[in-house]
């Protein structure tokens, strides 16, 4: 190996490192601007979610201040016209939350944070007969649609589909809220004597 061949070999090496640095701090400033913008980072097996402090804020603006309930069901559908997959993810949401708070009311100490939480949830509601054979086909075939959207790389819902998605959620919501209500009113109450 000559001097020469040398030369290009730590050039060859060098050249993609530098470019990257170099690009990194022609671009730093727009890159800043777009890091409070990130929903999700992941590289290979580093990844970070944010946004849910967000949320958690959300929830309890929503506890404090009534009037910011909206009919969430009006709003979905009147999002499905533009973006179908995410009115069915929201409206997949509304249904999860119903249905954890379904299944609290029986097991307030069961752990729902598993990476199979929705199987667990249907799992949950049939085994506590929540759930009728129908009922329960419904919420499965509710749940593997929403994956797929979730998780299918180009999968698109049109928006009659996307209406029909929410208006089945919320009937599958209106079944456990009822529910939800029978079981408050049937649990025992605790005197203090």
């Amino acid at each position: 190996m000559d001097w020469m061949q040398f030369i290009i070999g730590l050039l060859d090496k060098l050249v993609w490192p530098a470019v990257v640095v170099f690009v990194v701090v022609l671009l730093r400033k727009p890159l800043t601007q777009l890091v409070p913008l990130l929903k999700k980072l992941k590289y290979k097996e580093l990844e970070f979610e944010f946004g849910r402090e967000l949320k958690a804020v959300s929830k309890h603006a929503a506890g404090a201040f009534p009037e910011l309930k909206r009919d969430q069901k009006t709003l979905l559908i009147a999002s499905a016209d533009h973006l179908p997959n995410a009115a069915i993810l929201e409206s997949w949401a509304v249904v999860d939350d119903a249905a954890e708070r379904l299944i609290r009311t029986t097991r307030r100490d069961i752990d729902l944070n598993v990476t199979t939480r929705y199987k667990l949830l249907q799992d949950l509601l049939i085994k506590d007969k929540w759930l009728d054979t129908k009922k329960s086909k419904l919420f499965d075939e509710l749940r593997q649609l929403r994956n797929k959207v979730a998780h299918a790389v180009g999968y698109e819902v049109g928006t009659a589909e996307a209406i029909q998605y929410i208006e089945l959620c919320f009937t599958l919501v209106e079944h456990f809220n009822t529910l939800i209500g029978t079981a408050d009113s049937s649990a025992p109450v605790l005197v203090n004597r």
